[in-house]
């Protein structure tokens, strides 16, 4: 038995999700960013967080979605360092930084372990 799968050549440059909004705040900040306002003149002018505005920024230079916070703190060395790691300052920050993240994970696991510990008590 031969399966055969169609596809539909169109839907690949289909563009996806709402469209969007012109009044909408990030329409607003859309308009905003191509004048060269500044982002945090522009959370200021329409009573945004910062974030959002660099979020529609990032968007339109066309930009990954938004990671989750959990993805974006757990296994990343600080964003200096990363294209840095030619010189030697740069491997110091990425090893200096590793040693702060192993040292806060240590903290984390003392106090998970005392709280288990006072619970079993």
């Amino acid at each position: 038995m031969q399966i055969v799968i169609a596809h539909d050549a169109g839907m690949a440059t289909k563009k996806r999700g709402r469209k969007s909004d012109p009044s909408s705040t990030s329409g607003k900040i859309r308009d905003l960013l191509k004048q060269g306002v500044k982002p945090m003149d522009i959370a200021k002018k329409l009573n945004c967080a910062p974030p959002l505005v660099y979020n529609v920024r990032a968007r339109m230079a066309g930009g990954p979605a938004k990671k989750s916070a959990t993805k974006a703190k757990v296994g990343r060395p600080a964003k200096a360092a990363v294209g840095d790691l030619g010189d030697l300052g740069g491997i110091l920050a990425v090893v200096q930084n590793g040693e702060k993240d192993r040292i806060r994970m240590r903290r984390a696991l003392e106090q998970i372990q005392s709280v288990i510990t006072s619970a079993l008590a």
